[in-house]
């Protein structure tokens, strides 16, 4: 979202402004990152697992 706010706007452009903005934040869907935590197995070295993976792949 792209919001501009001219030199010589009035104060009450700008409060409207900030609500546009304030209400578009709360209606984004976030992102769930805790259905990804503790994935990996632990123990394993980030740089082993993804030459790992990679090695998968070919």
């Amino acid at each position: 979202m792209v919001v501009v706010i001219k030199k010589d706007a009035q104060p009450s452009a700008i409060k409207d402004a900030m609500k546009a903005i304030e209400e578009d934040i709360a209606t984004r869907k976030g992102f769930d990152v805790k259905k990804y935590a503790g994935k990996l197995q632990r123990g394993l070295d980030g740089l082993t697992y993804q030459k790992q993976v990679r090695d998968e792949w070919k």
